[in-house]
């Protein structure tokens, strides 16, 4: 069997970039609960898993571009990829989080405020 005028690619070698996209994505699939609904049942749980699978994303990113270097640049995108999703991941946990507090701290103030009166 010839592969002569076949453009074919290879699977790319570098693991950690695949288990860094694995993780971000998992991680985007994580907070995507929020808009079926099941994630509000017990939201800091499914933030928790997220701030979690973005960690492991950046860990294993920052490995598969480390041993991207040495494999010629093979999965470098990918792990690049996965760090920079790790990164929005944690924004978007940490806005999520200070939002929430936000508005626990406003509710406060009005309750306190309303007992005053």
């Amino acid at each position: 069997m010839s592969t002569a005028g076949q453009q074919g690619t290879r699977p790319s070698a570098n693991r950690p970039a695949k288990v860094s996209l694995f993780f971000a994505g998992s991680g985007i699939a994580t907070l995507a609960n929020f808009a079926t609904g099941i994630a509000w049942i017990n939201p800091a749980v499914f933030v928790g898993l997220a701030v979690l699978c973005a960690l492991a994303a950046i860990i294993a990113g920052h490995v598969g571009r480390f041993r991207g270097r040495r494999l010629d640049g093979d999965g470098r995108g990918m792990a690049l990829l996965g760090i920079v999703l790790g990164w929005l991941l944690i924004l978007i946990c940490l806005l999520a989080v200070t939002a929430v507090l936000g508005l626990i701290a406003g509710l406060a103030v009005l309750v306190d405020g309303a007992d005053s009166t």
